[in-house]
């Protein structure tokens, strides 16, 4: 597969963005996670950042949506434009329901069948050109599509649900992975 050309200076971007989109995970899980329901300054400043944090995270993979869109394409022409799709309406049903507080079930399971659609479809895709992180993109993927068939299906048994737990993690891990792989592609450019 030849993959279709991205500028360096757009994959390069597209990859340092994911590395932030993973940062914005780390730090939102040692702000947001914190469990401190005290209505004082310092936890408003703490909620806010921990929205700040959820927004950038994915906002920060919209590029390499676009960029993965691209060096994808003639891999499955037809398809990868609507998982590209799939993906980044996903990253804004989720940035803005993280930033708004406004996360309701119905918005979370749609922001999960999407994102599925999406790593399932690009991971599927970069198996021909980077095998690993092609078949670590299609298990997040199915994470993700587990997790939204349980959403869908609540309340049922914590036990349960948590099959769908490794998802969260892996979605960091993938951050990075892509990101890196990008950067390693716009040095053998």
């Amino acid at each position: 597969m030849n993959p279709r050309p991205n500028s360096p200076t757009s994959v390069r971007f597209a990859g340092v963005a994911s590395i932030l989109a993973g940062c914005c995970w780390i730090v939102w899980i040692i702000v947001g996670s914190d469990g401190n329901d005290d209505p004082s300054n310092a936890s408003v400043r703490i909620a806010k950042l921990s929205q700040l944090m959820i927004a950038g995270w994915n906002l920060l993979l919209v590029p390499t949506a676009l960029v993965m869109w691209r060096r994808l394409q003639d891999a499955n022409p037809e398809s990868i434009g609507l998982y590209t799709i799939c993906g980044i309406i996903s990253l804004m049903f989720w940035a803005y329901g993280g930033a708004t507080h406004g996360i309701t079930p119905s918005l979370e399971i749609v922001y999960l069948l999407l994102s599925a659609v999406w790593w399932i479809g690009i991971g599927n895709a970069l198996r021909m050109e980077q095998k690993a992180l092609g078949i670590f993109t299609l298990t997040l993927g199915l994470f993700a599509l587990l997790d939204a068939v349980l959403s869908f299906f609540e309340p049922m048994p914590f036990y349960i649900y948590v099959l769908a737990a490794p998802k969260l993690p892996l979605s960091i891990i993938w951050d990075f992975s892509i990101g890196a792989y990008l950067l390693h592609c716009d040095l053998t450019v």
